[in-house]
């Protein structure tokens, strides 16, 4: 684990967000609609992990994301 990893953990951690999400409740989380982040979803915009017949937002590798193109 890299020193950002540890830092995005510690973060996540004390925020108390989980790792990941399921896209309907992260529509609800980030307070836009459910379609809105469908197509996020359908254009690879945000990140995702399937579970089953469960959509996943995957918190950690977005906020990853986020924080790269800040540089």
């Amino acid at each position: 684990m890299t020193m950002i990893d540890e830092q995005l953990a510690e973060r996540i951690k004390d925020l108390n967000w989980p790792p990941l999400m399921e896209w309907r409740e992260f529509a609800e989380w980030v307070r836009v609609e459910a379609g809105v982040v469908e197509g996020w979803i359908k254009r690879a915009y945000i990140p995702t992990y399937k579970i089953g017949r469960h959509r996943m937002v995957d918190i950690v590798r977005l906020l990853r994301q986020m924080e790269e193109e800040e540089v």
